[in-house]
């Protein structure tokens, strides 16, 4: 009878270390906080060839599940033309709207965004990360405008 007691209560004792194990596991797990997506909005005045700029507005959505290197991006353009009776400057006229998808990658030590449009493979458009508030539009070898008094920053809002 001894024997069956100590069997029993042995028994009794492992499961409960083995429970008091799984839940310390449960625990742990639900205590890692939950990443959700990013979403990043730049905004600015671009110069224009045939028009007095272009009102960007550019909305990326970084993808967590991605460590935060692609998302999907949403870009409105507002074409301007001066106009002295608004109070902005600026009178706004067509308005162009483009979605895709962006990567982020670096270069020679510099930090870029490629956007590339839905069903497009050549319809792509590249920003440097200059900091954690501004990005510029940039060419297709990287390169910012040589020309200063063009400013083609977006800062986030």
């Amino acid at each position: 009878m001894k024997k069956t007691f100590y069997i029993a209560s042995a028994a009794v004792a492992m499961l409960a270390m083995a429970s008091c194990t799984s839940n310390k596991k449960a625990d742990n797990q639900a205590a890692q906080p939950v990443v959700e997506d990013v979403t990043e909005v730049y905004a600015g005045i671009l110069p224009a060839a045939d028009a007095d700029g272009i009102q960007y507005t550019l909305v990326l959505e970084y993808e967590a599940d991605d460590n935060f290197m692609e998302g999907d991006y949403n870009l409105t353009e507002v074409v301007l033309t001066a106009d002295t009776t608004s109070t902005t400057g600026y009178a706004a006229g067509e308005t162009m709207v483009s979605k895709g998808d962006f990567d982020v990658f670096t270069k020679d030590g510099g930090k870029y965004l490629k956007l590339t449009k839905d069903d497009s493979e050549t319809d792509v458009m590249y920003f440097q990360v200059t900091s954690d508030s501004t990005i510029v539009m940039v060419n297709a070898d990287l390169e910012q405008s040589v020309i200063p008094e063009l400013n083609y920053t977006l800062t986030k809002k």
